[in-house]
């Protein structure tokens, strides 16, 4: 089923929301900013995502449920010199892959305003092998040209976990931190046979599933 296809009964969402769990909140360190949302089914489980957060201040990713309590927070690089715009967007198109500005390709791919995507580190080209490894190890920090950039975990679980319409706030606060839901991982540069792939990817065919949790690629 299409992703259209499978978000066309938003309206009954909230008959469904009744038979799930509730979500446990992340401790923070500072409370949550809180704007409206709706509730959406995914191909797997219903998944309560009422609006994003991105902190350029902070360089991360916030996702909070139906109560405004942050459920997945994550490590991203936003634009250069200001380049994201702080404001209210709602999310557009998405593309599990996608053609960028100076022929790189990007995965899972959400746009929320007009020239500005949330998606994946780029590749050089359209093969998962082919990671922009240097702007990977860049993630907190400023690097992008306006997009926000995140692990290939993030960007999917965002690409996976939002509807059209799902609002998107860009704010700069550097005083508003929440604790990672996983820490960030560096790709060894110098490691030819792993630095092309996503240490995120769960595709069969990367060279991190021979590897175990904590080993060189952290």
């Amino acid at each position: 089923m299409s992703k259209k296809g499978l978000f066309a009964g938003i309206a009954a969402t909230a008959m469904l929301l009744a038979m799930c769990a509730p979500i446990e909140a992340l401790a923070i360190t500072s409370s949550s900013q809180s704007f409206s949302g709706v509730g959406i089914p995914t191909s797997v489980a219903i998944c309560q995502v009422s609006s994003i957060m991105i902190n350029t201040g902070t360089e991360q990713v916030i996702a909070f449920d139906l109560k405004n309590n942050p459920v997945r927070v994550c490590a991203c690089s936003t634009g250069k010199n200001g380049n994201t715009y702080s404001g209210t967007y709602k999310t557009t198109n998405y593309y599990e892959w996608h053609l960028m500005n100076g022929g790189v390709y990007s995965r899972y791919a959400v746009r929320f305003n007009q020239h500005e995507l949330m998606h994946s580190v780029p590749y050089y080209k359209h093969s998962p092998d082919t990671l922009e490894y240097r702007q990977y190890n860049k993630l907190g920090s400023p690097a992008s040209m306006g997009c926000c950039r995140m692990a290939l975990a993030d960007a999917k679980w965002i690409y996976e976990n939002t509807v059209p319409g799902t609002i998107v706030k860009v704010v700069n606060d550097p005083n508003l931190v929440y604790p990672l839901t996983s820490p960030i991982i560096r790709v060894d540069e110098t490691n030819k046979s792993l630095r092309g792939w996503d240490p995120t990817d769960t595709d069969p065919r990367s060279p991190y599933n021979s590897l175990k949790v904590g080993n060189s690629m952290m």
